[in-house]
């Protein structure tokens, strides 16, 4: 990324001590070494963060466009609702998923690309074809899996998305998270309300409206 955007270390201010208080903080405990605040205004008005990083070395990232349009509270509360991805391994998690599901295509391939009943089911009678024309067939027959497959894997990811929530508001950030997060819609341009069919299929984010709902009542839970 520093190929297309200016990365500073991010100066000494409040929101540095406030963001290396929370990385340090004993329900997180983040291997925080360096906080960046990156140009991303250079091309979009869209606020984002991010961190990265193996073992303990890791760097934590800050659009510029997140610094001025939110709050000191409003960001180290979007920070807390990131760092809970990292804290409940969900990152990890995705990895092994994603890993497995290859492994599975793969193997399932492998049982189809010798079938030669399953070529001639298509008009191909040579005794041997083409791998290409095997790998075609095998994507059209697995496509409507790969769909069942997309919608777990979002409604996996909302799961995780509410779980990250929920960390944040336990660290006391609620007020500051749902403030932040509208914000973020709104500066992001996101739809407040979309249809729910389509949304519970192509978005790997829960809307808006059931996020606040959720903080509302997690809050409350831990109050």
């Amino acid at each position: 990324q520093p190929c297309f955007n200016k990365v500073e270390t991010l100066p000494e201010s409040n929101l540095k001590k406030a963001i290396e208080e929370l990385a340090s903080k004993k329900d997180i405990d983040f291997p925080l070494k360096e906080l960046y605040q990156i140009d991303g205004s250079k091309r979009s008005s869209h606020s984002n963060a991010y961190m990265y990083g193996f073992c303990n070395n890791k760097r934590i990232v800050l659009y510029d466009t997140l610094i001025r349009q939110n709050t000191e509270p409003e960001i180290v509360a979007v920070l807390a609702h990131e760092l809970g991805h990292w804290k409940l391994s969900h990152t990890l998690k995705n990895m092994f998923i994603g890993a497995a599901q290859m492994l599975a295509m793969l193997w399932l391939f492998s049982r189809f690309i010798g079938n030669q009943e399953l070529y001639e089911s298509f008009g191909f009678k040579e005794k041997k074809n083409a791998t290409i024309i095997g790998l075609i067939l095998f994507f059209y027959i697995y496509s409507p899996i790969a769909h069942v497959i997309g919608l777990l894997m979002t409604m996996w990811s909302r799961k995780c998305e509410f779980e990250a929530d929920e960390f944040a508001v336990n660290l006391g950030y609620a007020p500051f998270l749902r403030s932040g997060l509208i914000k973020l819609q709104e500066e992001n341009l996101g739809t407040m309300v979309p249809d729910w069919m389509y949304s519970a299929y192509h978005h790997s984010h829960p809307p808006l409206v059931q996020r606040l709902a959720a903080i509302d009542a997690a809050g409350k839970k831990a109050a």
